[in-house]
């Protein structure tokens, strides 16, 4: 821990400790010199108060106060903080931050009945908003005051509830803006805010952009866990454990002579600690990114197989043309499910076959055509053949690129020569591959033989699909039984079965994740690893013997890399190009 005066009141040991935490890690010699002098003399004084909640990082500090200098960032804004849908939506907001919220309130507002005190704050009044100029009634809206600090931005934060669609909120935002007491907000200014007046810390800011990106449960589920605080504590606590023991190491390099023998086990054991926190949220973050982006499956086979037909029936819709014409898809179509709060990018593929079926069109009219004719068909016939080799081409891509396949086999015909040169063609290298023998229908219309099937897999489901079928042995040892549905797309049955297969393979590559998963960005993730390998540098330099100056580098380095997780290190344009992905209202 880091010591100071007892003279101190709180207040002054958080500046005081923030001040030397930010010149320990970033001052030059001279000044670190100095800091190690004042820690030595208060090494053994009353300790520094612990106030990692409201020791908010300095160089933040520093930013946020050279921000606040400029007169863009005083300003008052105001922006719609909800969808604009036109003609759609029950309700729409009007968000309003910044010293003159009350007051733009006060002009365009006109409570209902006398109220004395129109901005309680965190109570709704109801009334009317009006043009400033004429008095125009614009809109009859709910009207709730949050004053500072108990805001989302820290501010005080006036929001106008008005009618749904894009009409009635443009108006009131122009009423807004006509009053000259704010400005238009800038995208995320809002959420900018909240983080410069230390109501969030940028790892929170990140995860408020992910929880409204979220397509799934599980992802915004993530998100909220850290929004709430779920990484930044540990994040923290970690940075905390790394400025300790640089503060310790520092106060050494000159005045080792004079202090007790340095203890070697107990600083590997911070970083040590410090670094499985750091491993742990790495880990989250592959299985953050993948819930994020979500995994792609290829539904691959030959020509009507029923590829098209179990892609509309899997997605409720008519997204794939179905006919009995074979080669109907000629590109790659896409459509998204939700599988177990997963999202799953579905990608129908155009038939692969060997060969063109339409060959036989090139031979000469029986009923005695024009050779002018004859030449037109088979030129027709010849750009037809090459739009689907494209289509089957970039089918080929999609299976091997994808994260998971699923073949489909045509269960009434059983596997034939088009299915070989499917799967040796486009399988053959792929990831994962779940086997689907579709029009089971065709086949049987007992339900009670496929969950004989399914309950017996060596005994039964086998015998069926290597006799019956004539399925290669090298075919199911790459799929696995446990990975064998069967379907009928045009009846819909076995369209569940599949589901949990998809999600226990996804699941299967994440099971080396344990414990909380937060969201973590590509952003957090690297600076995360930055602050491994420099842990992992200091337990080198420790092991070796080095000088413990090559120790402070290190560690110097783990404390920024971890500090630009949370944002107590981070640059004025990393802040910039964060929060510019949000949307204008947040």
């Amino acid at each position: 821990m880091l010591f100071a005066s007892s003279s101190f009141s709180t207040t002054t040991q958080s500046s005081e400790k923030s001040r030397f935490v930010f010149h320990i890690i970033h001052g030059n010699e001279r000044t670190r010199r100095k800091r190690r002098k004042e820690f030595f003399w208060r090494r053994n004084s009353q300790k520094w108060c612990s106030s990692s909640n409201n020791n908010k990082r300095t160089t933040t500090r520093m930013m946020a106060t050279t921000m606040e200098n400029s007169s863009s960032n005083n300003d008052t804004i105001v922006a719609i903080a909800t969808p604009i849908v036109p003609q759609l939506g029950g309700v729409s907001i009007v968000r309003i931050s910044g010293e003159n919220a009350r007051e733009i309130a006060n002009e365009i507002f006109k409570p209902t009945g006398k109220r004395k005190d129109c901005f309680q704050s965190h109570v709704v009044l109801h009334g009317t908003i009006v043009n400033n100029n004429d008095g125009e009634v614009i809109d009859e809206v709910l009207l709730l005051p949050m004053l500072k600090p108990r805001s989302y931005t820290a501010e005080d934060v006036v929001e106008i509830h008005t009618h749904g669609g894009s009409v009635c909120a443009a108006r009131v935002l122009d009423a807004c803006l006509r009053t000259n007491a704010c400005r238009l907000a800038r995208n995320g200014e809002f959420t900018m805010r909240a983080f410069l007046n230390g109501r969030l810390d940028l790892s929170q800011a990140e995860a408020v952009h992910s929880l409204i990106r979220a397509e799934t449960d599980e992802a915004a589920v993530q998100a909220l866990k850290t929004l709430r605080g779920g990484l930044s504590n540990d994040v923290k606590e970690a940075r905390r454990r790394m400025i300790d023991v640089l503060a310790e190491l520092e106060a050494r390099l000159d005045f080792d002579d004079e202090m007790v023998p340095l203890d070697v086990d107990k600083i590997a054991k911070e970083v040590d600690e410090a670094k499985e926190v750091a491993l742990s949220a790495l880990k989250t973050s592959q299985k953050n990114a993948s819930l994020s982006v979500g995994c792609t499956l290829a539904i691959v086979g030959r020509p009507n197989a029923g590829k098209s037909r179990l892609l509309n029936r899997w997605t409720k819709s008519e997204r794939s043309i179905v006919t009995d014409v074979e080669g109907t898809t000629r590109d790659v179509v896409e459509a998204t499910v939700n599988v177990s709060g997963v999202k799953v990018t579905l990608l129908d593929t155009a038939g692969i076959r060997g060969g063109s079926s339409r060959s036989s069109s090139n031979s000469s009219n029986s009923n005695g055509s024009s050779g002018s004719d004859d030449s037109n068909k088979e030129e027709e016939t010849e750009i037809i053949d090459k739009v689907e080799a494209v289509g089957i081409e970039r089918s080929k891509i999609a299976a091997r690129g994808a994260d998971l396949c699923a073949f489909v086999l045509d269960a009434s015909r059983g596997w034939e020569r088009a299915d070989e040169t499917v799967w040796r063609e486009a399988l053959d290298v792929a990831k994962n591959v779940i086997f689907v023998a579709n029009k089971m229908d065709d086949i049987t219309e007992n339900a009670s033989l496929i969950e004989e099937m399914k309950s017996d897999p060596s005994g039964k489901m086998k015998p069926f699909l290597t006799n019956q079928l004539r399925v290669p042995e090298y075919v199911l040892d790459k799929c696995n039984l446990n990975n064998v549905v069967f379907l009928s797309a045009k009846e819909g049955f076995g369209i569940e079965d599949l589901e949990s297969k998809v999600s226990n393979a996804f699941e299967s590559g994440l099971s080396s994740v344990e414990g909380d998963a937060y969201f973590v960005s590509s952003r957090q993730s690297e600076a995360l690893k930055h602050a491994v390998e420099a842990m992992e540098r200091v337990k080198e330099s420790a092991l070796n013997d080095l000088p413990v100056d090559f120790w402070t580098i290190d560690l110097r380095e783990a404390a920024v890399a971890l500090g630009e997780v949370t944002g107590e290190d981070v640059s004025e344009d990393i802040l910039g190009t964060i929060f510019e992905r949000f949307c204008i209202g947040k």
